[in-house]
């Protein structure tokens, strides 16, 4: 059956692999190149577990909010748990403080549910315990103070604002796609999902050309008359 997206289960895993191929900074390179504004999200969320696992993944939202309560947090267990195949959990909520949104039980479970990693607009903690599975998440900050009786979720699959690299924050809608690596993460909204792939790609492919030319001794004004930028 398609899913919110318009893809059925097997569109939606190849294009994470596909994803999973590029780079963050080529992706902000198309849309450069398109005359929009790079959607790079702020490099305090940096990725703090499995940091050589791609991020790529379409958007889960997760909301909450700084409150003090007696006993679990089940609308937390809840979003967890129903968390789709081939997404990226996002965590928002920057009244958090300085304690942790989730743990390795949380993460477990949305790694078993086929999420692909997570963003976390605040703090989480057990952070070796996470990164031994190959789950990648980028946060704020690790912090061992848990979240329990403090921040709860309020809301799912509803639009969430990020901090941006630069200019106005990131607005992150369901079913956008969400790409981080070692340089960051990106947000590429649904409806772009498939130009900005394809574009991608294809700069990848001229880079590699470019940098085996350069080995062989290419100069770099060379290679930006030929490929149209280095």
């Amino acid at each position: 059956m398609p899913n919110s997206e318009g893809m059925d289960d097997h569109r939606r895993a190849d294009v994470v692999e596909r994803f999973s191929r590029l780079q963050s900074a080529v992706v902000c390179d198309v849309y450069d190149e398109r005359g929009w504004e790079p959607r790079a999200l702020h490099p305090d969320l940096r990725p703090v577990s499995a940091v050589d696992s791609p991020l790529a993944g379409f958007a889960a939202t997760i909301v909450g909010r700084q409150e003090r309560f007696e006993g679990p947090d089940r609308a937390k267990l809840a979003a967890a748990d129903a968390l789709p195949a081939d997404s990226v959990a996002v965590w928002a909520g920057t009244d958090a403080g300085r304690y942790c949104l989730f743990g390795d039980l949380i993460a477990a479970t949305m790694q078993g549910r086929g999420c692909r990693g997570a963003v976390v607009d605040g703090g989480i903690r057990d952070v070796h315990a996470i990164d031994t599975t190959g789950f990648p998440v980028y946060a704020r900050f690790v912090t061992p103070l848990q979240g329990l009786g403090r921040w709860r979720v309020t809301d799912v699959g509803v639009p969430v604002t990020l901090p941006a690299a630069y200019g106005e924050p990131v607005t992150v809608r369901p079913g956008d796609f969400v790409f981080g690596d070692h340089d960051g993460v990106v947000v590429i909204e649904r409806d772009r999902i498939d130009d900005v792939l394809a574009r991608a790609e294809a700069i990848l492919t001229a880079e590699a050309e470019a940098r085996a030319l350069s080995e062989e001794g290419m100069s770099a004004a060379e290679m930006l008359e030929r490929f149209g930028h280095v």
